[in-house]
């Protein structure tokens, strides 16, 4: 085996990929993948920011306000309105269906669902591939 570039002491298992020399375990960062040498000079790595978030983090963190506002409102139109009392769902639970429905327009409101639900499915299975 090789010893340590740094301490020479121990036998290498890493190579660093700043500098490309040995290293062992004690004279090595894993979490940038550089020797203590390479680590020490160029310095410890600068917190996450929360500003120097990525767009996505940002589109999926207004995604969430967005739905959590809309339920909100929803949740707030149906309080003053009591007399809506139709509705269906469909839920999957791996292939099995539950399908749930009360009032005069369940079965359109039922209907609706299972088409949603499928065509979320198609969505899903042809990103997938």
């Amino acid at each position: 085996m090789t010893l340590c570039s740094l301490c020479a002491a121990r036998d290498a298992s890493y190579v660093c990929h700043s500098c490309g020399r040995t290293a062992c375990v004690n004279c090595f960062d894993p979490t940038q993948w550089r020797c203590t040498g390479c680590s020490d000079a160029l310095g410890k790595r600068e917190p996450v920011i929360f500003s120097r978030l990525p767009l996505t983090s940002w589109l999926l963190f207004l995604a969430f306000v967005l739905v959590s506002l809309g339920m909100f409102l929803m949740a707030l139109g149906v309080g003053g309105n009591m007399n809506v009392t139709s509705g269906g769902a469909v839920i999957l639970i791996g292939p099995i269906p539950i399908i749930l429905g009360s009032g005069p327009y369940s079965v359109l409101a039922i209907v609706l669902a299972a088409v949603l639900t499928i065509l979320a499915a198609i969505i899903f299975l042809k990103k997938i591939r």
